[in-house]
């Protein structure tokens, strides 16, 4: 089991490594560049090996790539769309200098009048154009959504679609974000209903397909359709729920990776928390402080 956060790159990549050391990190998430800009600073291969090796010193690892939130491959608009390809591969491209695991994605919108299906098969024609350009790189990785407005992936078999309908499946994975789940009405909060989602995305896109976990907490209710992540424990999911997710058999493999909202010090109590839920038989080693 490794346990990480979403980490801001901020600074530079060295404040990225500062950033995950304090947090006592074993895997970590980032940007390559502002979430709501098109603009980026290119990593340059020497940088993104060096990047690699000092993670590495750590045993950080996996690390991943997080697509800009301004990507929209699912979109009717042809311009957006096409934007939004370009974009899908300089990530790839990004993350391979970074020797990241994947680039995870938000499926993105098909609009108000749009259709679902024709989203699907939009995002799989974006995945094959971005692999085709990288060729032998990191994995595309589908994050479920919350279910909010018209956008690609409440279901777990919408995933599965996408994944289907590529025509590089060996190069797409899954990514379940806790909190998306609980609002698009996937009750994981129950013991019952955890049972249920883990046989539905073995069933759909297949447990072998699943990259990584987001692990958060919701401050918004089941099924509300919003995407409101909360801190570990303190949010509409809870403690009991979270501590029958973190110790699944079939899930505690995974890199967990948190994007609960704060400061540094939330960072730190979440970390404290998210341990405290995993059993002492499961519970991965504290990695050290950096060196002063």
């Amino acid at each position: 089991m490794r346990l990480g956060f979403h980490v801001s790159t901020a600074g530079g990549l060295d404040q990225c490594i500062r950033r995950a050391i304090i947090r006592r990190c074993t895997t970590l998430q980032m940007f390559t560049g502002a979430p709501v800009q098109w603009a980026r600073n290119p990593v340059s291969e020497a940088d993104g090996a060096a990047f690699a090796s000092a993670l590495a010193d750590r045993d950080i690892r996996p690390h991943f790539v997080h697509a800009k939130y301004l990507l929209n491959v699912s979109s009717p608009d042809r311009q957006l769309r096409k934007k939004s390809v370009e974009d899908l591969c300089e990530e790839l491209e990004m993350a391979r200098r970074l020797r990241a695991a994947g680039v995870i994605m938000h499926l993105g919108s098909v609009g108000a009048e749009g259709v679902i299906a024709d989203g699907i098969r939009r995002v799989a024609q974006a995945i094959d154009v971005a692999c085709e350009r990288v060729p032998g790189g990191p994995k595309v990785i589908l994050e479920n959504c919350a279910g909010q407005g018209r956008i690609v992936g409440a279901e777990f078999g919408q995933l599965a679609e996408i994944i289907a309908s590529t025509s590089v499946p060996e190069r797409v994975m899954s990514c379940v974000d806790t909190a998306h789940a609980f609002g698009a009405g996937i009750p994981l909060h129950t013991e019952d209903g955890l049972e249920q989602a883990v046989e539905e995305m073995e069933a759909t896109f297949g447990l072998q397909s699943l990259a990584l976990l987001h692990v958060n907490d919701s401050k918004v209710p089941f099924a509300s359709g919003c995407d409101r992540h909360w801190h570990i424990g303190r949010g509409e999911i809870g403690k009991e729920a979270m501590t029958r997710i973190v110790n699944h058999p079939l899930l505690m493999h995974l890199p967990l990776v948190m994007e609960t909202p704060g400061t540094e010090a939330d960072d730190v109590t979440n970390m404290r928390r998210i341990r405290r839920l995993i059993r002492p038989e499961n519970r991965p080693p504290l990695p050290p402080l950096p060196r002063e």
